[in-house]
């Protein structure tokens, strides 16, 4: 028997409404900020992530899935924001339309170790929007990725905001951290070693608890920004107090990823445990040209949608329900005719089912009472000479006869 690949996961039908609601919720969430859908594919040249996300970053040491086609090298998309990027540039949107807000929702793929809230095939519901650099567009993002929580019936989440500063503000910062932490190294853990090699910034973002204590002990602070992004981020974080957005500057909070500068930021939630983060984002204002795109600012955000749903109350949605309705045919004639019976309910919007594997009456009833029907139809041949059907309504308990011709208005 086969199984499926470890980090991957089913969902089931009895799942599949709550995603449906959420993903619903999202696209009326982005519509109100006139945000677009984008789809870009799930797999990309491996080169276009080694370049935008860093090559000393985790995602590109470890966690891609790569196919090797002959000479060329793919990956399987880490995350969205480059293939968007990509997709910008190659379509020409930023001559068509120079400013565009668009949102995705869809598969991502990294190789890490399986555990609640991670997965090695995940899913992400995310927006971008490119071509400003605006402090206003950060509040808009933060404020909008707040609406979708509170949208979704989400609470008790914490938002947490900081600067990078621009691409000198981030060199000072790794100097200041690289020199500090020199003298600690023999304590680091093996990845933070690496890091202070290659990618100094992430030992911030280390969950070993001996690393945390002694980044704790370092001032990281804002001394690294300069005028113009220190303006940015004050702008910034007076716009989200003036939507009544409460936040947490957080000196110590950086994003994985090398495309980062100014304003990021990340919301978690405490019911997730170690993996708490349930979304996160930041500005990359250097991406599109690094790409061979003009000098266009972006920002965006991505919340996993597995996480949102450990997070969220968990409430039964109507595609998780059965049908409504439930048809009983006996004997062939009946059957052929509640093919019909069927359809011209549908026709009128109203769900139904039927039985297909030839049960007794008394079977198909229990069926239809565990399936959770309202009303089931009981059709036989004697009925269907007569022109009329039983309608038995499961929550009173009653039952009576109605002509076939006016069902749909009788269950309507």
């Amino acid at each position: 028997m086969f199984k499926r690949i470890p980090g991957t996961k089913d969902i089931l039908p009895e799942e599949a409404g709550g995603w449906q609601a959420i993903e619903k919720t999202a696209r009326e969430t982005f519509s109100l900020y006139n945000y677009k859908e984008i789809r870009t594919p799930l797999i990309e040249e491996a080169a276009l992530f080694n370049r935008t996300l860093g090559n000393s970053t985790e995602i590109v040491q470890k966690q891609m899935f790569l196919i090797h086609n002959q000479e060329d090298l793919y990956a399987l998309r880490p995350e969205g924001t480059a293939s968007i990027v990509r997709s910008y540039i190659e379509n020409n949107l930023d001559k068509e339309e120079g400013f565009v807000k668009l949102y995705y929702i869809g598969p991502m793929f990294r190789m890490e170790r399986p555990q609640k809230g991670r997965l090695r095939q995940f899913h992400h519901i995310g927006c971008e929007a490119i071509g400003s650099q605006d402090a206003a567009l950060d509040t808009e993002i933060i404020g909008m990725a707040k609406r979708l929580l509170d949208n979704l019936s989400i609470g008790g989440y914490s938002i947490k905001i900081n600067s990078l500063g621009c691409s000198r503000d981030k060199e000072k910062l790794s100097l200041s951290l690289k020199e500090s932490l020199e003298k600690e190294k023999d304590n680091l853990c093996q990845d933070c070693r690496l890091r202070l090699e290659n990618n100094v910034l992430r030992i911030l973002d280390c969950k070993n608890e001996n690393c945390r204590k002694i980044v704790d002990k370092i001032d990281t602070g804002h001394s690294t920004l300069c005028p113009e992004c220190r303006e940015h981020f004050d702008k910034v974080t007076s716009g989200l107090d003036s939507l009544g957005v409460h936040f947490t500057v957080e000196p110590r909070l950086v994003r994985g990823l090398d495309y980062y500068n100014r304003t990021v930021f990340e919301i978690t939630h405490a019911s997730l445990g170690s993996q708490d983060a349930i979304g996160a984002g930041g500005r990359y204002n250097n991406l599109v040209s690094q790409l061979g795109g003009p000098d266009a600012g972006g920002i965006g955000f991505a919340f996993g949608v597995e996480r949102l749903i450990l997070a969220s109350p968990g409430e039964k949605t109507e595609e998780t329900k059965a049908a409504p309705v439930y048809l009983v045919a006996l004997g062939d004639k009946a059957k052929t005719a509640g093919i019909k019976i069927l359809d011209r309910l549908r026709s009128s919007g109203i769900k139904c089912d039927t039985d297909y594997l030839g049960k007794s009456l008394k079977a198909s009833m229990r069926r239809a009472n565990d399936a959770g029907a309202r009303y089931v139809l009981i059709l036989g041949d004697n009925e269907l000479e007569n022109g009329n059907i039983s309608v038995k309504d499961m929550t009173q308990g009653t039952q009576k006869e109605t002509k076939i011709e006016n069902l749909n208005e009788e269950l309507k």
